[in-house]
C-alpha cells in the first residue's frame, strides 16, 4: 500500500490558526492580485489540506494543513511586512506532522 499523502509532510497547522494568520494580512485592492491570491489559497487548500486515500475518499486525519516549508503557505505577492508576519506566526503555531490531536489537545505520543 502506498504511503498516505500527509505522511510526506514534516509539519501541520490547525486551519483556524492559518485562517487567523491569513486574515491579518493587508488586502491588496488590485483585482488581479486578489484573483491570484484566491488562486493561491485554492492551490494551498488542494495540495495541503484536501487529501484522498487510495480509493478517492477524502481522508485528512485531523483536518490540518500539512506542509514542509512555511513558504508553501505564504502568498508570494504579499507585501514584505505581511510575508514576515505570516512566516513568524506559522512558525509559532506549527507542530510536527505526526502529532496526534485529541479533543483539541496535542498528544505527542
Amino acid at each position: 500500500m502506498e504511503k498516505h499523502k500527509y505522511q510526506k509532510y514534516k509539519y501541520k497547522i490547525d486551519p483556524k490558526d492559518l485562517e487567523e494568520i491569513i486574515g491579518a494580512t493587508h488586502v491588496n485592492p488590485d483585482v488581479e492580485v486578489r484573483i491570484r491570491e484566491d488562486d493561491f489559497e485554492s492551490k494551498v487548500y488542494l495540495d495541503h489540506y484536501l487529501m484522498f486515500d487510495e480509493n478517492g475518499v477524502i481522508d485528512n486525519p485531523d483536518g490540518c494543513y500539512y506542509f514542509n516549508d512555511v513558504d508553501e503557505l505564504v502568498f508570494p505577492e504579499y507585501i514584505d511586512k505581511d510575508k514576515a508576519m505570516v512566516r513568524t506566526e506559522i512558525e509559532k503555531h506549527k507542530m510536527p506532522a505526526d502529532t496526534r490531536l485529541f479533543g483539541g489537545l496535542y498528544d505527542e505520543t
